[in-house]
């Protein structure tokens, strides 16, 4: 009975850590954060986080990525809700515990071991199947539940029926909210490598390589990057008036820019062809390489 009653508020704070971080992470990759490039967020839309997807799961065929990015989306949503509100669990800590060891496998493959050791994944999936094998959960639904004697059949038939719907605007929305921003012939950005560098001297960083696609006539936001950012033109032309000063690149190009450096105009006004940019970030890890200017 001690070992129970001593379990209490270790049980609740797994639950808070795991199911608030799940779900800040899901609402981050939706853009409800805000946009790309602003503080505290990290990818800013779903367009970001597929990026991603394709360099963590590199080694897969390219056209399975976007079905498993949305298959894991719909279950760090549902186990992170579950968890927080008490809701089935046990069965939703060990779904987190597989979901994410699936993760901390797919980030050692592609980025190597320390990756998720250093992002604490396999903390997470370790951390969530702890939480499934602890005898109760208080302070609950579970447990409120189970008090009232309530029809555990009746939750779960509730449960899908307000689930369901959810679940399809994430499967279904999200694959045409990318074809959409390609469609209205947006700036887009392709991820090549993403590397995390911490030998002697150069300490904690990570480089990034992009391929930005500049569509005929597109202009980006006024917009700085907080880190060392080297470019080279692949294909067209890039106007750029970067702290002042005006700048005409073209193919064969390279430049460079120092750390947060205003970018008044970065723009292709080509009305035909589109540009494309080869792009370096040399930065902290999980920080943005672009903020907007307002």
């Amino acid at each position: 009975m001690q070992n129970i009653q001593n379990s209490k508020l270790p049980a609740l704070y797994l639950r808070l850590a795991i199911g608030s971080a799940y779900l800040w992470e899901v609402a981050d990759r939706l853009g409800i954060l805000g946009a790309h490039g602003r503080p505290h967020v990290g990818w800013g839309d779903w367009a970001h986080f597929l990026a991603y997807a394709q360099l963590v799961m590199r080694f897969l065929p390219a056209g399975l990525v976007p079905v498993l990015a949305v298959v894991a989306t719909i279950g760090e949503a549902l186990f992170g809700l579950l968890i927080l509100i008490g809701l089935f669990t046990r069965f939703a800590a060990i779904g987190s515990g597989i979901l994410s060891f699936c993760f901390a496998v797919a980030m050692a493959i592609s980025f190597g071991i320390d990756s998720p050791l250093g992002y604490s994944v396999f903390t997470l999936s370790a951390a969530s199947l702890l939480l499934a094998t602890l005898p109760q959960y208080d302070w609950s639904l579970d447990s409120f539940f189970e008090r009232n004697k309530l029809n555990r059949r009746l939750i779960k038939s509730s449960l899908v029926i307000i689930l369901l719907p959810s679940l399809a605007i994430v499967a279904n929305g999200q694959p045409a909210h990318i074809h959409s921003t390609s469609a209205a012939g947006k700036i887009t950005e392709q991820y090549l490598l993403q590397q995390f560098l911490n030998e002697n001297g150069i300490t904690y960083k990570e480089v990034q390589i992009e391929v930005v696609t500049f569509p005929p006539g597109s202009t980006s936001p006024a917009h700085r990057h907080p880190c060392p950012t080297f470019g080279y033109v692949l294909e067209g032309e890039i106007e750029s008036v970067f702290e002042g000063k005006y700048h005409l690149y073209k193919m064969g190009d390279a430049f460079y820019e120092k750390t947060n450096g205003l970018h008044s105009v970065t723009r292709n006004k080509d009305p035909k062809i589109a540009a494309r940019l080869l792009v370096f970030f040399i930065n902290q890890p999980q920080k943005p390489n672009s903020i907007r200017v307002k």
